[in-house]
């Protein structure tokens, strides 16, 4: 290997999502390790925010730009991993899932080939059973929109970090399939 040290991997991951969803929410959560307990917290996302990942050997950038549509084009171009958050305590609503998706490549610039990580928000209010239905109608979802290579859905809490740190594992690339 060579000798001298170099600068650490980055990597930019952008969460969108469905309104209500929380993607701003857990943004936040994944910078800070906490919930924003208040809207200028939940707002502070809208400015990329840097973690060192030790164990990834890598710096994560993270921007959550919600349902804000207007803002996608002027950063998903440089997305290197989308983070697409789904309210997983409501029923699906399949087709404008799909529709939104395709709008963030189609419309928004994302490049072709950027992996995907679907958040299933608030998932703690609801049963596993229900839970896992959930997560088959998003599978479904993600793969009718097309557009994508790569996809992992996880099921995670914002509020009381279920599965949080999981999740970033994962959008760091450990148990993505690439």
């Amino acid at each position: 290997m060579g000798g001298g040290s170099s600068a650490p991997k980055e990597i930019r991951a952008v969460f969108i999502g469905m309104p209500g969803a929380g993607a701003k929410a857990l943004a936040g959560r994944a910078a800070t390790g906490e919930f924003p307990a208040t809207e200028a917290e939940s707002s502070a996302s809208l400015e990329w925010q840097q973690v060192r990942r030790t164990f990834e050997e890598l710096d994560l950038h993270l921007l959550g730009l919600g349902s804000q549509t207007g803002l996608w084009r002027e950063h998903l171009p440089s997305c290197q991993v989308l983070v697409f958050v789904v309210d997983g305590s409501k029923d699906i609503d399949a087709t404008k899932v799909s529709s939104t998706f395709q709008a963030a490549f189609k419309d928004h610039g994302l490049p072709e080939g950027t992996p995907v990580v679907v958040l299933l928000n608030k998932m703690d209010l609801v049963e596993a059973s229900i839970g896992e239905e959930r997560k088959a109608i998003m599978a479904a979802s993600m793969a009718a929109a097309g557009a994508m290579t790569q996809c992992k859905i996880c099921s995670v809490s914002a509020k009381t970090g279920d599965d949080v740190d999981e999740a970033v594992r994962v959008i760091c690339g450990n148990t993505l399939t690439f």
